[in-house]
């Protein structure tokens, strides 16, 4: 018998099916690495835009809880800067003046720190974040410094790259704070740890009706709420 021998024909259709395995595989990598890296990407993509938003949580919630009584201006300014929407909006616009009259002149100064925050709803397709913050407040007045602890539920909007507050809900009562003695104010300081840390907790019925208008210039600043209700 004569042994077959593989014809220059036959070898380049061998070697033409093996590049054309080669490739395919090939191709099928790149799809997969592609896959992979855009998951990648997108994984954290979203990560970084919570990261954002817990960050514009933070200081809206500080701008929207601080005053300066000796620079008002600044302190307006700074609460524009963390708001969005008609409820804040309109409800610093309504109470702008009559918080001007409160602090004018009484030399008070607020300065709120945020002890904890949390995202609670996030949905980066919408633009929305729904956040938890426990807030200090330090409060210096002619009549003695005061130190106060709050919790705050905040819901954001995604404005151009920034995240703002559209509303801002107080959970339960302000819960003072004993300030050491003969120290000065510290916003540093450990917070309590009996603060309210349940976002689902209902407000206090007995919480004033309207936190956009405390009676007490000591009170953390909140001209942006809505007057009659929160």
């Amino acid at each position: 018998m004569t042994p077959t021998t593989s014809t220059p024909r036959t070898q380049r259709s061998r070697l033409v099916v093996v590049v054309a395995a080669v490739c395919v595989v090939a191709a099928v990598l790149a799809v997969v690495s592609a896959v992979f890296w855009f998951l990648a990407f997108r994984e954290s993509s979203a990560a970084s835009t919570r990261d954002d938003a817990l960050a514009g949580a933070r200081q809206a919630a500080i701008n929207l809880n601080s005053v300066d009584a000796n620079d008002l201006d600044k302190t307006f300014a700074d609460i524009e800067s963390s708001i969005t929407g008609d409820e804040l909006t309109n409800g610093l616009n309504d109470t702008r003046d009559q918080f001007r009259e409160q602090f004018a002149d009484t030399g008070v100064v607020t300065t709120a720190s945020v002890q904890h925050a949390a995202l609670v709803g996030f949905s980066a397709d919408e633009g929305t974040a729904q956040s938890l913050i426990v807030l200090t407040t330090d409060t210096t007045k002619p009549s003695g410094n005061e130190r106060f602890q709050s919790t705050l539920r905040l819901e954001l909007q995604d404005v151009d790259g920034t995240w703002k507050a559209t509303r801002i809900q107080p959970i339960g009562e302000r819960i003072p704070l004993q300030l050491p003695q003969g120290a000065p104010t510290d916003p540093a300081a450990p917070t309590d740890p009996a603060a309210p840390t349940d976002p689902a907790a209902p407000a206090d019925p007995a919480a004033p009706a309207d936190p956009a208008a405390p009676t007490d210039p000591a009170a953390p600043a909140n001209p942006a709420a809505p007057s009659g209700g929160q």
